[in-house]
């Protein structure tokens, strides 16, 4: 942690100053030096132009002096917030929230998981002026402000401005207007017209939330990135003055996490075709990437030096987890050609292949198969002889031969097993196909860029139940969604909004400025749990005609379609969850499962560390902590209202492959989503 000291010091003690006092950089310690602090914060209050040093003495005392400007800067303490509603809509005014701290939340990030920190937001002319009191520091191992020290009167402070000239009477009057500046309206009266708000059920009824971006998320985020720990695209503001403190230290370029799922679309021929293409061009049709990454080197590098463990206990363990990740890199290897095998079955297009394993793997059982585990094994270390040096010297190793041959028979014995249970009538879910999303919002709150809010997710869900009710005459209920998502894509540009009426002239119509966000256009698989005997009051036919009347036509802020006729008339189905499994553990190999991750992060820097170790883990918006009781306010659209700041936490991305050779009973544990009120946190959790 940097001291003022260390500034001062500095080859550019200015630029140095300026960026320890800013909103996104790291708190500096000023505990000892209260006095060069003071002078330095005084003349932050000035344009670049109007002071040549931040350590002048003199212009701080003629500040001082200057009862105006004084005054002008305690005004400003009005709007010190700990979450700026103004973010990213510069519209709403005269409001601001200022809560205590928050507790922590052991499922999900949020700011009690950051250093403490307030910022401002008010108008843009007045930002330096804001300084004085508002910006942040460390004092005697605290976080806090100028304003906050004065008001508790602490006498170190009040000596540091005797020094600079301020009489007692002033310090007692000043200390007055900042107690009651920092005690005004810390929560808004009424809710802004243009406040963002969403609704929840709550008791019975809905509450309506307003989301809000909390300072100490955003400045640790910054910081992240100014440290290159993770990875983060730029959302970039107008005007950034008006916006707030940070946003304006930024110059309107504020980090975000940037989390994207990489998921190819399909080329327009048959996945046969494909295949029987590469064999015939002389490409391999395993998926070599999976065991020629730096990640499975590593795994076969370990297996090979396990020797180096302290003790017996740490060996068999550590060898354990290295077994698991060998046999999900082998699995990834052997998708493509599972995936051509469900083809060639379902489709009867059995392409003639001439080399071996393909043939073999295509048309031979898998179970029990002595000749196919031996080609499947020497192709794996094949691959590995002709991947170059560095990678060749793990092909045939003596230490490798054991457990590779051992976690194929285990893959392929899996692969081959027969599904013999016996399938029911029964109506368990609700299985939706192809669904097209259009311009999805991929900024799923002020903090990410990537999958879309698993909020979103349960929004279109309760919206579906609330639409079907309205179609049928009893009760049904809607327990659980699992999500696939098949193709992924990020659209380019900016979006163009709409005309709304003005709120002063009713016959008026004008756009709004815009507000850069991010989207995407998804292509995806839902599977919603419906209470048991919920459907069984109406013959399936009827029932699909019905569930697919009901279908929303949104989906996380875009449009949202059924696949069209010529592609696909069964797209949605009624199954129990024995045909179900059976449906889905043969979806194509590109796509993924967005499941609950049993992996929760304890910092923001873990959560970075973590997404970075690990691939298939990805940060998404998970649920919201509100910041107060709900309450009444005007302006709200439901009858509770209360401010909330966004959730962060992790999902896990599960290929296909991984849900076919764990089973029904696995795909049913892991995959499903709920959302439950814990304690003042609405989340989404596994069902």
């Amino acid at each position: 942690m940097k001291t003022l000291s260390e500034a001062v010091k500095s080859d550019e003690p200015d630029v140095a100053l300026r960026m320890a006092f800013a909103a996104y950089s790291g708190l500096v310690e000023v505990t000892g030096e209260e006095t060069l602090a003071l002078i330095v914060l005084l003349n932050l209050t000035l344009k670049r132009v109007e002071v040549e040093s931040l350590t002048s003495r003199s212009s701080a005392k003629a500040l001082l002096q200057d009862d105006d400007h004084v005054s002008s800067c305690i005004q400003e303490v009005r709007w010190l917030h700990s979450h700026n509603v103004k973010y990213p809509d510069t519209r709403v005014q005269a409001q601001r929230v200022l809560c205590d701290a928050l507790p922590l939340n052991g499922e999900a990030l949020s700011s009690a998981h950051c250093e403490r920190r307030l910022g401002w937001s008010h108008n843009s002319s007045m930002v330096n002026k804001a300084k004085l009191f508002c910006a942040s520091f460390i004092w005697e191992g605290e976080s806090t402000c100028l304003a906050e020290c004065v008001v508790r009167n602490q006498g170190v402070w009040r000596k540091a401005f005797r020094g600079l000239g301020v009489t007692k009477p002033q310090f007692d009057s000043w200390r007055d207007l900042l107690n009651q500046a920092m005690n005004t309206d810390r929560f808004p009266t009424e809710v802004s017209d243009y406040s963002k708000q969403v609704r929840f059920p709550w008791s019975n009824d809905y509450l309506a939330v307003t989301p809000v971006v909390s300072c100490a998320v955003q400045a640790q985020i910054q910081q992240l990135h100014t440290q290159r720990i993770g990875r983060f695209r730029t959302i970039t503001h107008g005007h950034p003055a008006s916006v707030g403190d940070l946003t304006s230290s930024k110059g309107g370029n504020v980090s975000v996490l940037n989390y994207p799922l990489f998921i190819s679309q399909y080329k327009r021929r048959t996945l046969s075709q494909s295949r029987a293409l590469k064999v015939a061009s002389g490409k391999p049709v395993f998926n070599i990437g999976a065991v020629l990454n730096k990640r499975f080197m590593g795994v076969l590098h370990s297996l090979t030096h396990l020797e180096k463990e302290l003790t017996l206990r740490q060996r068999r363990r550590h060898r354990v987890a290295l077994v698991r990740q060998l046999r999900r890199g082998l699995a990834d290897w052997l998708l493509p050609i599972m995936e051509w095998r469900d083809s060639v079955q379902n489709d009867a297009d059995n392409e003639i292949i001439a080399t071996e394993p393909e043939r073999s793997l295509l048309n031979m059982p898998l179970a029990d198969n002595r000749k196919l585990l031996r080609l499947v094994n020497q192709r794996f270390h094949e691959t590995l002889q002709s991947a170059g040096f560095s990678k060749s010297e793990y092909a045939y190793h003596p230490k490798l031969l054991e457990p590779v041959s051992n976690q194929l028979r285990w893959i392929l014995n899996g692969l081959g097993e027969k599904n013999d249970a016996k399938e029911t009538s029964s109506i368990d879910v609700i299985h939706l196909e192809n669904l097209r999303v259009f311009d999805a919002l991929s900024l799923a709150n002020p903090y990410l860029v990537g999958i879309p809010s698993l909020t979103a997710l349960w929004g279109f869900v309760h919206a579906y139940e609330r639409k079907l009710k309205s179609l049928l005459d009893h009760r049904v209920g809607f327990t659980g969604v699992a999500w696939h998502i098949r193709e992924y894509s990020a659209v380019s540009g900016l979006k163009l909004p709409g005309l709304t009426l003005e709120r002063k002239r009713s016959d008026h119509l004008k756009r709004t400025g815009i507000i850069e966000s991010t989207h995407c256009d998804v292509v995806m698989d839902l599977v919603i749990r419906v209470n048991p005997d919920c459907l069984a009051h109406e013959s399936r036919d009827e029932l699909v005609e019905l569930v697919k009347a009901a279908l929303p036509s949104r989906f996380a802020g875009g449009t949202l379609q059924p696949p069209s006729l010529y592609e696909s008339k069964d797209w949605c189905s009624l199954r129990s969850s024995q045909s179900l499994y059976q449906r889905v553990s043969r979806l194509p190999a590109a796509g993924r499962w967005v499941c609950p991750s049993v992996t929760t992060p304890k910092s923001f820097e873990g959560l970075c560390e973590l997404a970075e170790l690990d691939k298939d883990l990805k940060p998404v918006m998970v649920g919201y902590q509100l910041l107060e009781e709900p309450t009444e306010r005007p302006n709200s659209v439901s009858p509770g209202h209360a401010y909330a700041e966004p959730l962060i936490g992790l999902c896990v991305c599960k290929s296909p492959i991984d849900i076919r050779l764990k089973g029904e009973k696995y795909f049913n544990a892991i995959c499903f989503w709920k959302m439950d009120v814990v304690g003042g946190s609405i989340l989404m959790r596994r069902a």
